[in-house]
């Protein structure tokens, strides 16, 4: 059976795959293989994931395929050239929001999904407010399902789809000193078991205030405590001092949240206890945005990897890999350093 899902994955890193977008060909009863046994992986977590470093820390995918082959490409074995080689060098922990708005959500997904399958300890996947019936029924994946498949069909694994996504866990927890989800915060929350006890599947995530806190949530500068977020029309905005007394409560040292596009990839709240992440590059054309991740090392020092919009990519295919760190971090003084003497563009001092 383990044969079916290597030559699955082995097909999503297949080169003629991997540039442009080229979708690949799914037969109706391979994707049901893989979400039956996505559903039995996904089971055996918690609805608090806890993982330990070293790890890497993905936000946002959002269809882009490439775009997420681009990212494992990070990590490949310098001694080792194909694509699979970065999905087997490290454990990561996605922070949702794999389908929508791109144009291979399917892709994406399954190949999560098949990773997950494959390496249940070294995947961990947290569910995104685009892994909800209402909102990928109209962003995108279902009218990507009816592209590929057809009305009758689509509509079936839509169904299915939901079904799995009900059953991915709500947040994370890395090393027990990093929190993490893909939105944010919300005055439900008071210890590391309120999210434990959240059972699953949870198919409607309004019956849980604090799972829509931890799917939904945003933080906002000036504010003290909390307030309804009125620009999502759910959740809640919360301030820094939220975020100050939480990482006291549940004695953590920061907090990494997804959710929304950040110009650089990543961006910083309330004095680095809370850091954005956010990997789908080029996520609005006109701002050409560049997409990131955050590495984890064993000791619990981190690094940030900023992954180019393709179109700043001009040096030849060998760019296709191109990477580079932007700062390091010890995730306990939250001190971070210069690696080469200059800072970031758009990143000031302090």
């Amino acid at each position: 059976m383990s044969e079916f899902y290597w030559k699955f994955l082995h097909k999503h890193l297949a080169p003629k795959y991997s540039t442009g977008d080229k979708r690949i060909g799914y037969t109706l009863s391979e994707v049901a293989q893989v979400l039956g046994a996505a559903k039995e992986a996904l089971k055996k977590d918690n609805s608090l994931i806890e993982m330990n470093p070293p790890i890497v820390i993905v936000g946002d995918i959002h269809g882009q395929y490439y775009d997420l082959l681009r990212m494992f490409s990070l990590f490949n074995d310098k001694d080792r050239n194909e694509p699979v080689s970065g999905t087997l060098t490290q454990k990561y922990l996605f922070l949702g929001d794999y389908v929508d708005r791109g144009s291979r959500s399917l892709e994406c997904i399954m190949l999560v999904f098949v990773l997950k399958i494959l390496f249940p300890k070294k995947y961990g996947l947290v569910r995104g407010n685009h892994e909800c019936r209402p909102i990928n029924r109209v962003y995108g994946f279902f009218d990507e399902l009816q592209d590929r498949f057809g009305n009758e069909e689509a509509e079936a694994l839509w169904q299915t789809f939901n079904e799995t996504f009900a059953l991915l866990p709500l947040a994370g927890l890395v090393g027990k000193k990093i929190f993490c989800m893909h939105g944010g915060i919300g005055p439900n929350i008071h210890t590391f078991d309120d999210i434990r006890q959240i059972q699953r599947p949870l198919d409607d995530i309004s019956t849980s205030p604090l799972a829509m806190d931890l799917l939904w949530a945003d933080p906002m500068i000036d504010l003290i405590g909390f307030m309804p977020n009125q620009v999502r029309g759910v959740s809640v905005y919360f301030g820094e001092s939220e975020v100050v007394k939480l990482c006291k409560s549940l004695n953590i040292d920061l907090i990494v949240r997804a959710h929304q596009m950040m110009q650089n990839g990543y961006g910083f709240f309330c004095g680095r206890k809370l850091m954005t992440i956010f990997t789908a590059p080029r996520y609005f054309p006109e701002r050409n945005n560049k997409a990131a991740v955050l590495v984890v090392d064993e000791n619990g020092k981190c690094s940030i990897k900023v992954l180019l919009p393709c179109d700043e990519i001009n040096t030849g295919e060998k760019a296709f890999r191109k990477e580079f760190d932007l700062s390091y971090m010890d995730s306990s003084s939250y001190q971070f350093y210069k690696t080469n003497g200059k800072l970031p563009k758009g990143r000031r001092k302090g």
